[in-house]
């Protein structure tokens, strides 16, 4: 019996190498008997599968394929805006995610440190202005602590004093009122512990660059900002990336034929192979 089905099998894969692509009408049961006649029944018969049955299948196929990778790929977008590899790590893509995180972590790092080190920095100043030019407070506007370093007193005449200096903006603002130009200077004129006057220009000098660097701490620590919302920036676009290449791996994989195989006997122990094509 197995001699003559591989007898008859012969001729019939070479007329089906000779038209992979042609497509065999779908095979009642009823035409022939399965495989399972060459194993004593030891399988079950292949029944076709009608044209809507296998629509619906494949449309279901589809709706499971698309439908949670879809909504996946969308929380991924939002993962990756709140988390930097958040988004990558969700789509299996742990050495990209492991890259964001990385930088994410430094980021975050140096805006800590900068931050400390601005802190750090301003009480210096602010303790040298107490220290050195008699300021009784530990507390004020930036533009209050940069005016103690600009001018050597706040009271006073000459070009190093802060009163020199409110004087003449008074005059410029109100030019023909003395005593509009008086009480200008008197509610702008820092009084009392907020008075100061250095003991000396070089210990002036050393507060300046002591606050030059503190101010630049914290702007390099705003840097940090900046540099993450760039690392989102370049997280969403990955995952846009990583959906993309996946929306095409799976449309590849959708439109490739798949190939069935079918093997039977003839009533004479002639033996044929159908070969299935479905697009």
């Amino acid at each position: 019996m197995i001699a003559l089905l591989f007898a008859g099998a012969i001729p019939a894969l070479a007329a089906a190498a000779a038209d992979v692509g042609a497509v065999e009408e779908a095979v009642t049961p009823a035409a022939w008997a399965p495989l399972a006649a060459i194993y004593d029944g030891g399988l079950p018969a292949v029944a076709p599968v009608s044209t809507a049955a296998a629509a619906q299948v494949d449309g279901e196929a589809a709706a499971v394929e698309t439908g949670p990778a879809t909504s996946v790929s969308k929380k991924a977008l939002l993962y990756s805006l709140l988390l930097p590899g958040m988004g990558e790590l969700s789509m299996g893509e742990k050495g990209r995610a492991t890259g964001f995180f990385i930088a994410e972590g430094l980021i975050w790092s140096s805006f800590i440190y900068w931050t400390v080190a601005g802190n750090l920095r301003q009480d210096d100043y602010i303790e040298q202005a107490n220290l050195n030019a008699g300021v009784g407070v530990d507390d004020g506007s930036d533009d209050y602590w940069r005016l103690v370093g600009q001018y050597e007193r706040s009271s006073g005449t000459g070009p190093d004093s802060y009163e020199e200096e409110l004087r003449r903006e008074a005059r410029e603002t109100y030019p023909d009122d003395p005593a509009a130009q008086d009480a200008y200077v008197a509610q702008n004129l820092p009084t009392g512990e907020s008075a100061w006057e250095w003991t000396s220009s070089d210990l002036q000098t050393t507060y300046q660059s002591t606050r030059e660097n503190s101010n630049r701490a914290f702007n390099r620590a705003e840097y940090s900002f900046a540099a993450a919302i760039l690392n989102r920036v370049l997280s969403v676009i990955d995952v846009q990336l990583l959906r993309h290449r996946a929306s095409k791996a799976a449309q590849a994989t959708r439109d490739a034929p798949e190939y069935r195989l079918y093997a039977d006997t003839d009533a004479d122990g002639t033996g044929r192979l159908v070969i299935q094509r479905r697009f």
